[in-house]
């Protein structure tokens, strides 16, 4: 049920809605810890592990934000990042990238940066990073194709937005698309009351990012999933543009309209 990706992007489209990290503010043993179990566990069995740092800094959706108050907030994103790097200097920590527009970084770290991370109180927390290859119980993206058939990332196209589907929205004008979106993703029976809330605000708040990216192009809303990261729209080539674009779209494929029951 994983969405496909491109491999050879393995780090530099790794989940860049790092913004979903800053979901677990909410007091609960998880929020405490900053660093969960398995990123931990990955740690030890592998001497290092990717991994995706919230950072405690102010942030809106920069779609809201005039041009002053949006390179105030880049400048005030990208001093954070500057200061955990220092903060990390000497210890085993391999920068994989930095966010201009969220606050977040991508590091691969080792036991004693990460033991260092969980100590920081710039960090607001630590999620483990999946390469794009690598097979995991814990699917971090999927959508699927209406209530019942799941889009295989095997079958899927090797492009975010296949050709066809421009061709497709040039012609008839738009296109019906399903968007997977790039957020950490478990079944919901294997998860907690607590765990579940927080996936389903992480979530809301991807689509609301793509929306927000999408605004002023044409497109309309046609379905928004609680339980699964993912996004059902009617686009134009405009904000399929956009959407091949987002750091935070994992790839589109077509949707079908819904059939009327007699």
């Amino acid at each position: 049920m994983k969405i496909s990706v491109r491999s050879q992007r393995l780090f530099g489209k790794s989940c860049c809605l790092a913004l979903l990290l800053l979901a677990t503010s909410v007091t609960t043993p998880q929020a405490q810890s900053k660093v969960p179990r398995e990123v931990i566990d990955s740690a030890a069995a592998h001497g290092s592990v990717l991994v995706l740092v919230g950072l405690n800094v102010p942030w809106q959706m920069e779609s809201k934000l005039g041009i002053d108050e949006l390179l105030s907030q880049r400048a005030a994103i990208a001093s954070i990042q500057s200061d955990l790097l220092n903060t990390l200097q000497g210890r085993s920590y391999k920068l994989v990238r930095r966010y201009q527009e969220i606050p977040g970084i991508a590091l691969e770290v080792g036991a004693d940066a990460l033991a260092e991370l969980a100590r920081l109180p710039i960090v607001t927390n630590v999620l483990l990073d999946r390469p794009a290859s690598a097979s995991s119980n814990a699917s971090p993206v999927h959508v699927v194709r209406d209530n019942s058939t799941a889009v295989n990332a095997e079958s899927a196209a090797a492009e975010k937005v296949p050709s066809t589907l421009f061709k497709r929205a040039a012609a008839d004008g738009t296109v019906l698309v399903l968007a997977g979106l790039r957020t950490p993703w478990q079944r919901e029976d294997q998860l907690s009351e607590v765990l579940l809330a927080l996936q389903r605000t992480a979530i809301h708040d991807a689509q609301g990012y793509i929306l927000a990216e999408l605004a002023g192009t044409r497109f309309k809303v046609m379905r928004l999933y609680r339980s699964i990261p993912g996004i059902a729209l009617r686009v134009g080539v405009d904000a399929l543009k956009i959407l091949e674009k987002s750091p935070a779209v994992t790839n589109v494929v077509a949707d079908r309209p819904a059939t009327t029951s007699r």
